[in-house]
């Protein structure tokens, strides 16, 4: 059986995600941004706009010359839209096809609900208007009135979206425009197309993980168990996928055929990451993973008390070379156009002084991307060891 170290296995993720070496990423326009969302397949979209939008610190980190500009772009050229996986995501324009039996499984149930009218009625304002925004859709259909809940156009613009009979564009306020697609609503639809869906989500598993457990594969898009071991047997049987030992776990590891060569290559290369990670980004999302790798038990505070908080409201993790080094909680000050260091957590402290510079550097470049003019420094540093 193939062998490998943690080092290798984390190298190899840190490679798939472009945070090994974020220099060679070349965001130079939109081009390279829909490049690694090709690669990747994904990236959360998440409404927290503490310093940015999570989609736009996830391009980012891996090349700090992207621009918020060119994501819309992407929307207006139709080269990328929105879909619900495990969360609401981005995905390329070339996914669309590989979510047929997502987009069918929704239709058969719009057929079926007991408000078809108001759907039809909305689904033939977008044909006919567009771009809508939610406000305004035309409909007489009372709210519950509650502050939290959906009014009946919006859920009926959604159901549409979820089955593929309108598309989700942006303003430059990043606010949800509603246009046609080419699926009508009156075509027959079939629910047939399950293996191949689950085919296409373990794919961009592997294209995101590198080497994986069964569980870790299946946690990624939450698939059904089954599904992922009759996949990982079928690839195994085909020779697509290896299994692999990882030196310091007794679980069993996959890895693709075509991926093993670069187990190799990268043993030459070093990482020089410098950068943060939004809490949503593909590199962290899976939390036990990133404690298995990284040794770094972290998840995103906003949601707890604030005496309950270890880190911070919206700490981000710092990722240098290979390491996470530790994670600082910020605020971006739009009216004051200040980036506020709320506080800074190193993992070791032995390593503070090493990496104060990069730090440094690397709130400098944030600020710039947020468009403050000064970085306010009221952080309270602690160390974990």
């Amino acid at each position: 059986m193939l062998t490998t170290t943690i080092a290798q296995m984390k190298r190899l993720q840190l490679h798939q995600q472009g945070l090994l070496q974020p220099h060679l990423n070349h965001y130079q326009d939109a081009s390279g941004v829909l490049h690694t969302l090709n690669r990747l397949g994904y990236v959360q979209l998440d409404t927290m706009n503490v310093l940015s939008r999570s989609q736009d610190l996830f391009f980012w980190s891996r090349d700090h010359r992207y621009k918020r500009e060119w994501l819309l772009e992407l929307y207006e050229q139709q080269s990328i839209f929105e879909v619900y996986l495990f969360a609401l995501c981005l995905l390329p324009a070339s996914s669309y096809e590989h979510l047929h039996h997502y987009f069918a499984h929704h239709h058969v149930k719009i057929m079926n609900e007991p408000q078809l009218d108001l759907i039809l009625d909305i689904y033939q304002q977008v044909q006919v208007d567009q771009p809508l925004r939610s406000r305004d859709i035309q409909h007489d259909h009372p709210s519950s009135g509650a502050t939290w809940s959906m009014t009946p156009a919006r859920r009926a613009l959604d159901k549409l979206w979820r089955a593929g009979l309108v598309k989700v564009s942006r303003d430059h306020h990043f606010n949800k425009l509603y246009t046609r697609t080419d699926q009508h609503i009156e075509d027959q639809r079939t629910i047939e197309h399950e293996p191949t869906l689950n085919t296409y989500l373990m794919e961009l598993t592997f294209e995101n993980l590198g080497i994986a457990t069964l569980k870790e594969l299946k946690a990624c898009f939450n698939l059904n168990k089954t599904a992922v071991s009759e996949y990982i047997k079928q690839q195994l049987e085909q020779g697509h996928i290896q299994c692999i030992q990882v030196e310091e776990f007794a679980e069993e590891h996959f890895i693709r055929t075509q991926d093993i060569p670069l187990l190799t290559t990268l043993e030459n290369i070093e990482g020089s990451a410098a950068t943060l990670l939004s809490p949503f980004d593909n590199m962290i999302r899976d939390r036990s993973r990133l404690l298995k790798l990284f040794d770094v038990d972290y998840k995103l505070e906003s949601y707890m008390p604030k005496e309950q908080r270890t880190y911070g409201y919206f700490a981000m993790p710092i990722l240098i070379g290979e390491q996470i080094v530790g994670v600082v909680d910020l605020k971006n000050d739009r009216q004051r156009r200040e980036l506020h260091v709320q506080k800074l957590t190193l993992f070791d402290a032995a390593q503070a002084t090493e990496h104060k510079s990069t730090i440094e550097s690397i709130l400098e470049q944030l600020c710039v991307f947020v468009e403050a003019e000064q970085i306010v420094s009221m952080q309270e540093t602690t160390y974990l060891k």
